[in-house]
């Protein structure tokens, strides 16, 4: 998404340029983050600036499962999706015993294009497409184990996250799903002056090429 991005800004450029307008010092799209008044990210405490690997999440709305990132051995995660602004994760935390509903952030991967969907044979399997992620892990002294970690689960391409039961599975594809949603949404917002300049333009050069011919 983000070269298609990029591709598009290019071709705008061009359009401006090729119709001989200025291009503006700043694009023109909305850099406000609209978080809506109940969301996940907000009941896990997670604001604008984001979320960083070991940090203490609420985890009202994460669900238990296992995952196996090398053969034979599982581990026990609270699996949550999370979106803010125009950005979102996939996060799996690890419960504080001391502290009740709080958890720390283990491992995390982008939610964008995670493309999830539940096993046709395993009712209580969600696989999920995971991309490379630049993310970096900040509990240094154990940095190579859990570098080990990360490389073995992005590397793969796909996390498979088995819950307790079908309905738990389902609830987990539905969050992911709607997190998908709101990140779309607000991608959409964002870019929409610029969409919206772009169709400006492209109405100039009709009304242009009008005036030309029937000249």
């Amino acid at each position: 998404m983000c070269e298609t991005v990029k591709v598009f800004a290019l071709l705008h450029h061009l359009h401006m340029f090729s119709l001989g307008r200025v291009l503006p010092e700043q694009p023109p799209v909305l850099s406000t983050i609209v978080l809506p008044e109940k969301s996940r990210a907000k009941n896990a405490g997670v604001g604008s600036p984001g979320l960083k690997p070991n940090a203490e999440i609420t985890l009202v709305d994460a669900l238990p499962c296992r995952i196996a990132f090398e053969r034979g051995k599982e581990r026990y995660f609270q699996f949550v999706a999370l979106s803010t602004g125009s950005t979102g994760w996939l996060v799996l935390a690890e419960e504080l015993l001391m502290k009740p509903q709080r958890g720390l952030v283990r491992v995390l991967a982008p939610l964008a294009g995670c493309n999830p969907r539940i096993d046709d044979k395993h009712s209580r399997w969600l696989h999920l497409r995971i991309r490379p992620s630049s993310l970096p892990f900040s509990d240094t002294s154990n940095y190579t184990a859990r570098a080990k970690i990360r490389s073995k689960a992005l590397v793969d391409g796909r996390w498979t996250l088995a819950f307790r039961d079908e309905e738990s599975c389902k609830r987990a594809l539905t969050m992911v799903l709607d997190e998908a949603k709101l990140l779309s949404d607000e991608v959409e917002r964002v870019l929409q002056p610029l969409l919206d300049l772009e169709r400006s333009l492209d109405d100039s050069r009709l009304a242009q090429f009008v005036e030309y011919n029937s000249s």
